[in-house]
């Protein structure tokens, strides 16, 4: 993206009322909501490169079409250090039913290559494998704060 001080998060079936009540919640918290830009994923976008398509959202120059909904709620998160990423998740969480399940991740340069389709399908089946694993079986895994 060419401009790090933004934090870009691409929407998945979030309605624009959702998006609204978190970024409140985000601020609340201490965040600087200022910083973020959310931009539902449409057909168009969810068709296009994830790289592209953040770029594009962070220029102003979102595609447009009509949001997708419906679906299981994801975001990709994109410009955002650890601790923010983190506080917007919880903020978007809390503003949801507790049944929504939402999943949620931070853009990975790997990720920048795939669609933004691919990167939902990839972010879905990790969090739901996650929910069924045992992180202290895994060395690999990580404590988040």
């Amino acid at each position: 993206m060419s401009e790090p001080e933004k934090i870009v998060i691409l929407l998945d079936s979030f309605a624009r009322n959702e998006a609204q009540a978190a970024l409140t919640a985000f601020a609340g918290a201490g965040g600087d909501a200022s910083k973020v830009v959310v931009a539902p994923i449409t057909e168009l976008v969810a068709v296009q490169n994830t790289a592209e398509a953040l770029e594009a959202v962070a220029q102003g120059k979102w595609p447009g079409g009509t949001p997708r909904s419906g679906g299981k709620r994801g975001a990709l998160i994109a410009g955002a250090d650890k601790k923010n990423a983190v506080a917007l998740m919880r903020s978007f969480k809390s503003i949801l039913p507790s049944d929504a399940d939402p999943a949620f991740a931070m853009v990975t340069e790997t990720g920048m290559g795939w669609t933004v389709n691919e990167y939902l399908a990839h972010i879905r089946k990790e969090h739901d494998f996650m929910k069924t694993a045992d992180p202290s079986m895994d060395p690999d895994m990580k404590e988040v704060n």
